[in-house]
């Protein structure tokens, strides 16, 4: 039996969950935690689709499982849910892998995280391993692996308890003076320092009409200076790309189905190093491609006049009406 313990964050797409749980249910885990988000109000048809995806657990299981649930009646939504779970999962557990139900898995990733939450314990540079990667084939380093500052790395993931114990939900602990040098710490380009700039200004007001929980996790772990551990051969497929998704909607997008390939045996780089050009592929190719080539050139003058914008301090239009 698989020993490391696994966190399944759900809700209503029982069409993906039932895919992802197939493959989990192949490692035979010894410990299970499953986290429901309950329906929400406005939509008819969330009671249906919970019922289904609860059904998935009462299955029985043909080996020895301890399954835990926590099935909310009320919807937290795609930022307090997940976060909500993970520190459900921790509260119980000090390392484990986490899934969402549009994470299907590679057979080779269940042994890598396992492999590598034992080897980085007790080592407090490194905040997560990540599942997927957006290399395209590019070889970072000569080992299995290459360090990095996470974003993208948390579709299939593990971590452990003392990472997630410096999880900031409201960011309350990062001001926007700390945030910048974070940031500026980072990313090398001036692109990425800009996106990545917008993108917090907005988590730090509503959090993405609270729709969002792993910006926060990023920073949370960028305060600490702590490095993910991404690999180089892709350990996840994203499966949710559809018109069920709530982030995931486009079936074209470069992210969606990506193939996974074995990483076993594991060769572990010699240097914990922040790779900041692997960093800058996956921005360039997957984060903000619109930002490059031929859309980015349509857009540079809606780009300049954010800059501008942004060095006067100024907000909303430039041509004031008069409402009289």
């Amino acid at each position: 039996m698989f020993q490391t313990p696994i966190l399944l964050i759900t809700f209503n797409r029982p069409d993906h969950m039932r895919r992802v749980f197939e493959e989990i249910k192949k490692q035979k885990p010894r410990y299970l935690y499953v986290f429901q988000d309950g329906p929400r109000e406005s939509n008819a048809n969330d009671t249906e689709k919970c019922a289904l995806v609860r059904a998935i657990f009462n299955e029985s299981l043909d080996w020895e499982c301890e399954l835990k649930t926590y099935f909310l009646e009320e919807n937290l939504g795609c930022g307090k849910g997940p976060a909500t779970a993970i520190t459900w999962f921790f509260e119980n557990v000090e390392q484990g892998i986490i899934f969402e139900d549009d994470c299907l898995p590679h057979e080779d990733f269940f042994s890598y995280c396992a492999e590598l939450l034992d080897i980085y314990k007790n080592n407090n540079k490194i905040s997560f391993i990540g599942g997927s990667s957006f290399q395209n084939g590019n070889q970072r380093g000569d080992a299995s692996f290459y360090f990095s500052a996470g974003p993208r790395g948390t579709c299939g993931w593990a971590t452990w308890k003392r990472t997630w114990e410096k999880f900031d939900y409201m960011l309350e602990s990062v001001d926007d003076k700390l945030l910048i040098r974070l940031i500026k710490k980072y990313f090398k380009k001036s692109g990425q320092i800009l996106y990545w700039q917008e993108i917090y200004e907005t988590v730090k007001k509503d959090r993405y009409n609270e729709s969002c929980w792993d910006y926060q996790f990023y920073c949370s772990c960028w305060k600490y200076g702590m490095l993910a551990a991404i690999p180089n051969q892709n350990l996840i497929t994203n499966i949710g790309y559809d018109e069920e998704g709530t982030h995931t909607l486009g079936a074209f997008h470069p992210a969606a189905n990506i193939t996974t390939m074995p990483i076993i045996p594991i060769k572990l780089p010699t240097k914990i190093v922040l790779d900041k050009k692997a960093d800058f592929y996956v921005h360039k190719h997957y984060i903000a491609p619109y930002e490059y080539g031929w859309s980015g050139f349509k857009r540079l003058p809606f780009r300049l006049n954010k800059r501008i914008k942004r060095f006067l301090s100024h907000q909303g239009s430039w041509i004031r009406k008069n409402n009289k």
